[in-house]
């Protein structure tokens, strides 16, 4: 009976640790919760300001993409080869 108590006696004192932490399925997401202010949500669903927005996104690519062109016309290492 003593030694069986023995060698339980480190199992036991491992599995009934103090230290451990309990287990939990639950993760606090509420640092990822934003507060929108109702005019950003009466902007959101407004349908002119949402094509504003996805117009300005495409024109400001363009611009982009045009100061790029411009860029490497103007760079002596870089030049434009015509395919004709």
């Amino acid at each position: 009976m003593m030694k069986t108590l023995i060698l339980l006696f480190p199992i036991l004192a491992f599995a009934l640790s103090p230290f451990e932490t309990p287990a939990s399925n639950y993760f606090d997401t509420s640092a990822y919760n934003t507060k929108a202010k109702k005019e950003n949500i009466k902007a959101s669903k407004n349908k002119k300001i949402t094509c504003r927005y996805v117009c300005d996104k495409k024109v400001y690519k363009e611009q982009r993409m045009s100061d790029a062109i411009k860029f490497y016309k103007k760079t002596r290492d870089y030049s434009f080869i015509d395919n004709e």
